[in-house]
């Protein structure tokens, strides 16, 4: 298992941006998500994985954001997860669902 630190910020109400490196590269998981969710940012943000080639292509997930966390897991395995700071950050919790796709960040 590889855990690696990264970040996730809320584009929209509906978009999510996620970035990590792996093997020194900027790999983005850039993903909707069902229903809308209220602003947020994050910190100590990782990413867990068994394998770099879970983390290609497009992927459906599941999980929950608010109150003072998110967790996202990923249908092929990998998990999102991280603390919420703003107060009172996402309220009430919501379970969120959707799809992304992972690219690598252009330079």
């Amino acid at each position: 298992m590889t855990i690696v630190a990264g970040t996730l910020i809320r584009l929209t109400s509906n978009r999510l941006k996620a970035v990590f490196i792996i093997e020194n590269v900027p790999m983005t998981f850039t993903a909707n998500v069902s229903p809308a969710i209220q602003p947020f940012v994050t910190y100590a943000v990782v990413l867990t994985f068994n394998n770099v080639n879970e983390l290609t292509s497009r992927r459906s997930y599941n999980g929950r954001i608010g109150v003072g966390t998110l967790k996202l897991t990923l249908s092929n395995g990998p998990v999102i997860e991280g603390f919420i700071v703003n107060p009172p950050g996402v309220t009430p919790a919501s379970n969120v669902n959707g799809t992304g796709t992972w690219n690598p960040e252009p330079n």
